[in-house]
């Protein structure tokens, strides 16, 4: 199962300045897009809507108080990419008539209480979810800041579980971790961490052997890109980083440690 490629926005950043700038369009336009992130979030699909509720909500705080829009121009990849402050990039908006920036001041205090809502929806789901999502540490304790290791989802309805290898990848502007999906079926009787290291596409090793092998339980049925795997990924790092300091932490990116 591949991971699932992340759509453009579906609302543009610079939306409310489509010309012409109107009010009344831009009214239709947000309560558009509000109406499709609060059918996600009935559905518990959390990601991308909530990063994208968040800049939108920033921009509007900033295009009244500054006349500045924040854009970025970084390459959104997966449905829980996020979006940093030091990646956001402000854009002055000049050359419009005092009409225009009429119009754009009746669209944020529209916008602003109905946009704020549907983002607190995205938060009590998010928190729904982070509760019922439970993260523990089941072998090699020691090498639990190895920067990579696996993560299995039980079943217990399908007797089936998903098998994922995960790896902190650390660049020049953040810290990422990735999930790939390397095995889903019945164990039969085989031990979780033999099929990882059947599995697995670093092989069967004595570094391999060490690595940490985490499982999840979920009390809920939720999304898998758009929800579970997001969650799982932040209750691995937040696992690993209550217990070492970051300076310490080993990242695993492509075929070495790099530190």
């Amino acid at each position: 199962m591949a991971r699932k490629k992340r759509q453009q926005f579906k609302l543009d950043p610079e939306w409310m300045f489509s010309q012409p700038i109107d009010f009344e369009y831009n009214k239709y336009t947000v309560l558009d897009y509000i109406q499709k992130c609060e059918k996600n979030f009935e559905n518990f699909e959390i990601y991308p809507d909530f990063v994208e509720l968040s800049l939108h909500l920033a921009n509007l705080q900033s295009l009244m108080k500054e006349r500045v829009l924040l854009l970025t121009k970084k390459k959104l990849e997966f449905p829980d990419d996020e979006i940093l402050i030091k990646e956001l990039q402000p854009k002055r908006i000049t050359n419009l008539t005092e009409e225009e920036f009429d119009e754009i001041e009746k669209t944020i205090v529209f916008s602003g209480n109905r946009l704020l809502d549907t983002f607190n929806i995205g938060k009590s789901i998010w928190s729904i979810v982070f509760e019922s999502t439970h993260v523990s540490l089941k072998k090699n304790r020691k090498n639990y800041n190895s920067g990579r290791g696996f993560v299995f989802l039980p079943n217990k309805e399908t007797k089936k579980i998903l098998l994922w290898e995960f790896h902190l990848k650390k660049s020049t502007k953040d810290s990422k971790l990735y999930m790939d999906l390397i095995w889903e079926g019945n164990p039969q009787g085989l031990r979780v961490f033999d099929i990882c290291l059947e599995t697995s596409t670093w092989g069967d090793n004595e570094e391999t052997r060490k690595l940490p092998l985490f499982e999840v339980i979920s009390n809920n049925k939720f999304p898998m890109n758009e929800t579970l795997i997001p969650m799982i990924k932040r209750k691995i790092v937040s696992y690993i980083l209550q217990s070492v300091h970051p300076k310490n932490l080993v990242y695993f990116d492509n075929t070495k440690f790099v530190s």
